[in-house]
């Protein structure tokens, strides 16, 4: 009996070993998720779609600051409000860092604009109203350049007029419109054209240096001209207006395009 107790005390702690060996915790590598990195806006690849929202307001309110030159002073109160609401919405639009020069001419142009209007309803004098249209207009030339920057294309803005000052009718708008209209790339670099009149619509071509084209129409603004295909009389594409010059007719006398664009 004294032999047995050794050899089951032995037993017991071999077993008692056992279960410990067998306890030992597993350990489970879990691989981290991969991380997908954030697309950069400001990327030559990204940023014409990073602009696209910012200019489409532009167009919008360049449409309604058409509209409101042609509406008489008393129906101003219609075209205002919805240019205003364009104007908070361009306030409110998130954007990366590289568009802020962009934004603030923007916004600045879409003040002054607004401002001028209400000034006008409200038959401010002639100074205060040829001030800002000269300055709105000067805030807009300074987008257009910004966003031709920003994109990589060279435009030529014509200078704005001096505020307060009135432009005397010039011997050609006294003239007959000419029954065709020719326009001319006076160069020095190949002018690109557009699906659409927008910097940033697709590219379907160029016109060359000392190449000629039919212009047919024009944008509500004025900045861009519907004009043939040379060669093709049933393809129309758009050009950025300062890129090119008349060799016939002008741009006061091309009709606006319709739907406009």
């Amino acid at each position: 009996m004294k032999k047995t107790f050794p050899l089951l005390i032995a037993f017991i702690a071999i077993l008692f070993l056992s279960a410990c060996g067998s306890s030992k915790p597993v350990i489970v590598i879990t691989p981290s998720p991969s991380v997908t990195p954030t697309p950069d806006p400001c990327s030559t690849s990204n940023l014409p779609a990073a602009i696209k929202p910012v200019n489409d307001l532009m167009r919008q309110f360049d449409d309604y600051a058409a509209l409101a030159s042609n509406t008489p002073q008393s129906q101003l109160v219609q075209v205002i409000p919805v240019m205003q609401t364009i104007h908070r919405a361009a306030q409110d639009q998130p954007i990366p860092d590289c568009l802020q020069q962009l934004k603030k001419m923007q916004l600045l142009y879409m003040d002054t604009s607004i401002q001028t209007l209400l000034a006008f309803e409200s038959k401010a004098n002639t100074n205060i109203l040829n001030g800002g249209v000269a300055q709105a207009k000067q805030y807009h030339n300074q987008y257009t350049i910004e966003l031709a920057r920003l994109l990589g294309v060279t435009v030529v803005v014509p200078p704005s007029a001096t505020p307060g000052t009135q432009t005397a009718p010039s011997s050609a708008e006294t003239t007959p419109a000419p029954t065709s209209f020719t326009i001319v790339n006076p160069g020095p670099n190949p002018v690109n054209l557009h699906v659409s009149a927008s910097l940033t619509s697709q590219m379907v071509g160029t016109l060359d240096v000392g190449q000629s084209a039919v212009a047919i129409g024009k944008s509500v603004t004025g900045e861009w001209i519907l004009m043939q295909v040379p060669g093709q009389t049933t393809q129309t594409v758009w050009v950025y207006t300062t890129l090119v010059k008349f060799s016939s007719g002008d741009i006061g006398s091309l009709p606006v395009s319709t739907p406009a664009p």
